[in-house]
């Protein structure tokens, strides 16, 4: 079981210069957002007493909801962190903004070397170019959207990515190829496999089309949800943190 933990007051009560849009409050996607930073040997800055930092992310217990970052090269500073009330970790690889407020770490031995260890934050801003975190949905069993034209007439499409913020969509249809940007599809049932059907207002934003090595055209339509999500959110969340955990366990390891 992913181990609970208690959200801090003085940590999610920050103000902070990033949109909530950003924020992964899941332990598993927080675990593999911080794996991304392990798997690319990323540089971290550790910010906290008015001292910093740079450091690396060792390794990542999402079990028990805790991760491991080294010790840094100044043995002052090593000596000041656990004491540290918060620890702000900020890092940009590859143009992906990472941050996260976190507490409470303690000095371990990491592979026989000086480290620290400390609790997963309750929130960690994963900023990409793209609003949203978005993950390829299953090729063998895809997930569909289905709903009627506005004129009348219905599709049926399937979808090639997800994020929180929309789907993109792709198909055949000629007639769904001429719709243009600002075009709302009304009632849109998203049928997500195991995790049920949602239905919502999708508005086209980045309508596409390419060829096939066949010479046969294909159209994928980029949409965003038109309005709050609810309810759906949490369900939004589920999918892509078990898809994008998929596509990590599969990845090869070099």
């Amino acid at each position: 079981m992913i181990a609970d933990f208690l959200l801090d007051a003085d940590v999610t009560g920050q103000a902070h210069d990033l949109d909530s849009n950003f924020a992964q409050r899941h332990p598993l996607q927080i675990a593999v957002c911080l794996r991304n930073l392990v798997a690319g040997q990323d540089f971290v800055t550790v910010e906290f007493g008015g001292r910093q930092i740079v450091t690396q992310i060792l390794d990542v217990d999402s079990r028990n909801a805790r991760f491991v970052f080294d010790a840094g090269s100044m043995a002052v500073d090593n000596s000041a962190l656990p004491a540290a009330r918060q620890l702000t970790f900020r890092s940009l690889p590859g143009g992906i903004r990472t941050e996260f407020t976190t507490q409470d770490a303690t000095s371990i031995v990491f592979d026989g070397l000086p480290a620290f260890e400390a609790p997963f934050p309750p929130l960690l801003y994963y900023v990409q170019r793209r609003e949203f975190f978005r993950v390829q949905t299953p090729v063998l069993d895809p997930y569909i959207a289905s709903g009627p034209y506005a004129d009348g007439g219905s599709f049926r499409l399937e979808l090639q990515d997800l994020s929180l913020g929309g789907v993109a969509l792709k198909t055949a249809d000629e007639r769904f190829g001429s719709l243009q940007s600002g075009t709302v599809l009304r009632d849109v049932a998203l049928q997500l496999g195991s995790f049920g059907t949602l239905r919502l207002d999708l508005e086209i934003v980045a309508p596409r089309q390419l060829t096939t090595a066949k010479g046969d055209r294909r159209f994928v339509t980029g949409c965003k949800f038109c309005a709050t999500l609810g309810p759906a959110e949490r369900t939004l969340q589920r999918v892509v943190t078990q898809l994008e955990t998929r596509r990590q366990a599969l990845a090869p390891r070099g």
